[in-house]
Parts: structure tokens; C-alpha cells; sequence
């Protein structure tokens, strides 16, 4: 079996609907806005903050457990869609060191903050999939129906949605 940590728009992602999810704790983590997509969210011109997960503090994400001979294929379409490898992500849970796969940001990646134009680049982002406001009403959303809570998301969500 394969554990995935999903902490953004894994949360929703049909291929993981169908497997078992948990709602976790997960230590030694936190999101952020950190790195943007140019094609799904936004363009070019005007990317779009992504949410990732940063070292330190905690916050909660959904464990997707994928069977043995399935997991590899998952992994592969995700690693498509996400643009980047799966890591390997060791964080602390109930106590315990935990491991599981995750999609994080490139170390280099942009890590925005209000005061340096989140929200306004929210707003600005448009691209295939939608526009920036309603990648974060998704996050909302996915984190409603697994009972998830992250003050950052809600706040920039009160400001986006205005």
C-alpha cells in the first residue's frame, strides 16, 4: 500500500475519489502560497498562487491509502498533472513518524504574501480550469467535506470572494 498526503487540489482530485481517505494531523508541516500555476488557474501573464505545504508548525490534510498495484499508475498521472515527482514525506502523526508520498513545491518555488500581491494575483489569475477566487473557493470547499480547517485558506478566501 501507498499513502498519499493530499493538502490542496489532491483533496478534490478524481483519481483519489475512489480510495480510502482520512482527514489527519499533520506535524511539522503548514501551508502556504507557495509557487503558481500557469495553466490550469492562471497563464502566463498572470499565474496563480498555489498552496503548498512549508516546514514547520502543523495543519490538517487527507491520507489517501492506494493499493499496491494500483499506486504506481496513480502516481504517474498525478506526477503529470502536478508537474513535479511524488516525494517521500516523513511527518509526525498521533505521536508517530509517518511516511506517504506528497506533491511539494520546488525549494525555490515563489512563496507569496498578501503584502507582496496574493490576493491581488488571485484575482488576476484566470486559466483553463477556472480563475484564481475559485481555486480557492475549491480548497474551501474539498476542506469543508473532509471537516479540514486552515485559517490562511479562509482568510484569503474572505478577501477573494468579496
Amino acid at each position: 500500500m501507498t499513502d498519499i498526503l493530499a493538502y490542496g487540489s489532491l483533496m478534490w482530485d478524481n483519481a483519489l475519489a475512489t480510495y480510502r481517505g482520512e482527514a489527519v494531523r499533520v506535524d511539522g508541516f503548514r501551508r502556504a502560497f507557495v509557487g503558481q500555476n500557469t495553466t490550469r488557474w492562471g497563464n502566463p501573464e498572470h499565474p496563480c498562487p498555489q498552496i503548498g505545504l512549508v516546514q514547520g508548525g502543523a495543519c490538517d490534510a487527507v491520507l489517501f491509502e492506494l493499493p499496491r498495484g494500483e499506486s504506481r499508475l496513480i502516481l504517474r498521472n498525478l506526477r503529470q498533472r502536478e508537474g513535479r515527482k511524488a516525494q517521500s514525506v516523513r511527518f509526525g502523526r498521533n505521536g508517530r513518524r509517518v511516511r506517504a508520498k506528497s506533491f511539494l513545491p520546488s525549494p525555490d518555488a515563489r512563496v507569496w504574501k498578501d503584502g507582496e500581491g496574493l490576493v491581488r494575483g488571485l484575482l488576476a489569475a484566470k486559466g483553463s480550469v477556472g480563475t484564481g477566487a475559485e481555486y480557492v473557493r475549491a480548497l474551501i470547499h474539498a476542506m469543508d467535506l473532509w471537516k479540514i480547517d486552515d485559517p490562511l485558506v479562509r482568510e484569503v478566501w474572505e478577501e477573494v470572494r468579496k
